[in-house]
């Protein structure tokens, strides 16, 4: 595979792992469910700039704070992209005396999950980016063993023989039975002489 190919293959990884995780988060800590749009959008943007990045040797700061900016980037998409509902009555966070409530301690915003959630997506991909060549080879040798394994199972060949074949041989009877059974004496030959 040349390095193009390479580069486009670790971008687009980079890209799905970073989506869709951020998305498995986001929904799991209580987000609403995106668009098709709201999904499609940011993995695409997400290629794009990963695939000006797949080429370049990140440090572990720099990759960090592109994660970071992509999970913040994520969740404002899916939140953006979200069907709107109304909120119910009182729901924390959407009416002025719960929010006064959140900033002075005595009550809790009830998406506290979410921002937790994005930190753990982004360090599945974090870890997941940084792992990725010794993953890539791991899978590389299972697949190589599980290939060697198969094709071993499937080859079809004969049970060695350990010489040839018994032949079958007319006896007087008309009855044929394997020569290695057949007690064939030379005529002429008899037991030998004691001295």
């Amino acid at each position: 595979m040349n390095e193009g190919m390479s580069r486009l293959g670790r971008a687009a990884g980079a890209a799905a792992l970073s989506t869709l995780s951020a998305l498995a988060m986001h929904m799991g800590a209580g987000g609403a469910a995106p668009s098709l749009l709201a999904i499609v959008a940011p993995l695409l943007a997400s290629f794009a700039i990963a695939a000006q990045l797949a080429g370049r040797p990140l440090g572990r700061g720099r990759l960090a704070l592109v994660v970071a900016a992509s999970q913040l980037a994520l969740h404002t998409t899916f939140s953006l992209g979200a069907p709107r509902a109304v909120p119910p009555a009182g729901h924390t966070g959407h009416d002025a005396a719960a929010l006064a409530g959140v900033l002075d301690g005595s009550g809790v915003h009830a998406h506290a999950a979410m921002p937790l959630a994005h930190v753990a997506a982004g360090a599945v991909t974090y870890g997941t980016i940084r792992a990725a060549g010794t993953i890539l080879a791991a899978a590389s040798r299972i697949v190589h063993l599980a290939l060697d394994a198969l094709t071993a199972a499937l080859r079809l060949t004969p049970a060695p023989v350990s010489g040839p074949a018994p032949r079958l041989v007319p006896v007087a009877d008309g009855v044929y039975a394997p020569r290695s059974l057949t007690l064939a004496v030379p005529s002429g030959r008899g037991p030998p002489v004691t001295a």
